[in-house]
């Protein structure tokens, strides 16, 4: 909506600051529509997370029985409260009784008989609360374990329709045995509303819709679910991930060239985080091309930049001579190489922001859900 003119103005402001710093070798402005650009990056995709769980409650209700678990939930932190109050009295009762018998007998030796049995009427029911209470808890701690466990789950399916195996078996950990196993019983107790697991294919699928594509003939050539998960990249991404990764690979390549061409410390510093401030996101790329978006101010502005930048030093510094004008454009491309690690940087860590409040998204909405219905502030902790 009002945000596009933004972006058509930061983009003109942009270009006429590289213009204007490569015919003046003045990089002052450039430096500032650098930040400007990392500013309106990273609102965007602010905004994106402040929206993103705006919709999740009713796929949340969707996927899980809410209601089940909480009640689960309640009563299992019921049940372990009372079994360990049942399993201190149980403790106490049988101190009790021992102590008794110990004093009988330092005090009444062989008389002490009558008194000890009647202490074994207080050892028996407090052994038999001390049992009691001891199985209550392993019991009630096993429901426990067995609903982080689909925590655990819920945190690897975020809001997709499937999952592999591989990946929820791994989070937990446990083999994949032990995983479709505890599907199987989580999907009987209802905690998974429409949970189907394909064998075959690896996969747990969330809903009937994606089980049910996963059941229809194959074509030519079409991969298992689990060979899409483990494929190279490259053959599966689209189109324009694939460029954007083609040009921050091509400009990894002229950094290192540059790099070689300029024997600076300082500088050899500069262009190696920027390296690694471009292999971070281009990885970032590879595992969510979905934000393809987020990150075309980096091809479309910041990789040019550092090449014009990376030349225009090479030839201030090939004078023998440098007077001060040329000193004063050496450091503030200096500068401007430190801006625009800032902004990858900077970009890096709003993307895998954004990454972790998606994959944190469900289990903070399942867990507002579940305080709806009563939760108590025994909170599951997922990790």
């Amino acid at each position: 909506m009002s945000s596009q003119p933004d972006w058509k103005d930061i983009g003109r402001s942009f270009s006429h600051a590289m213009k204007n710093a490569m015919n003046t070798l003045d990089f002052s402005e450039l430096n500032q529509s650098i930040e400007k650009t990392v500013k309106a990056t990273s609102s965007l995709i602010n905004d994106k997370i402040q929206s993103y769980s705006k919709a999740k409650p009713s796929s949340i209700k969707a996927k899980y029985n809410v209601q089940i678990i909480s009640d689960l939930e309640k009563s299992s932190s019921r049940k372990l409260k009372i079994n360990q109050w049942i399993k201190n009295f149980g403790i106490f009762l049988v101190a009790f009784s021992l102590l008794l018998v110990l004093l009988l007998l330092v005090s009444l030796g062989r008389y002490a008989l009558p008194g000890i049995l009647g202490a074994m009427f207080i050892f028996i029911p407090g052994l038999i609360a001390l049992i009691g209470g001891t199985g209550g808890m392993s019991s009630a701690r096993k429901m426990i374990a067995y609903l982080k466990k689909f925590h655990l789950y819920s945190s690897v399916i975020g809001d997709r329709s499937m999952a592999s195996l591989d990946s929820l078996s791994a989070i937990v950990p446990e083999t994949k045995k032990e995983t479709i196993a505890t599907l199987k019983e989580m999907i009987a107790d209802r905690f998974f509303l429409q949970g189907h697991i394909n064998e075959k294919k690896e996969t747990f699928y969330v809903t009937n819709e994606a089980y049910e594509a996963s059941l229809l003939p194959n074509v030519p050539n079409q991969k298992s679910a689990k060979e899409l998960f483990d494929e190279d990249p490259e053959t599966i991404l689209p189109p324009e991930v694939r460029e954007v990764i083609r040009q921050g690979e091509e400009s990894l390549v002229k950094i290192k060239y540059y790099n070689e061409k300029i024997p600076d410390p300082i500088i050899t510093q500069k262009l190696s985080d920027l390296e690694n401030n471009i292999r971070h996101i281009l990885g970032y790329l590879e595992e969510h091309p979905e934000n393809v978006d987020d990150t075309k101010n980096m091809t479309k502005y910041y990789l040019p930049t550092i090449d014009k930048l990376l030349d225009t030093y090479i030839e201030l510094n090939a004078y023998p001579n440098p007077g001060e004008n040329i000193r004063k454009s050496k450091k503030e491309i200096e500068d401007t190489l430190d801006t625009l690690n800032y902004a990858f940087a900077k970009l890096y860590d709003d993307l895998f922001q954004m990454t972790s409040i998606e994959v944190a998204s469900d289990i903070s909405v399942l867990e507002t859900l579940l305080a709806k219905e009563g939760l108590t502030k025994e909170k599951i902790k997922v990790r």
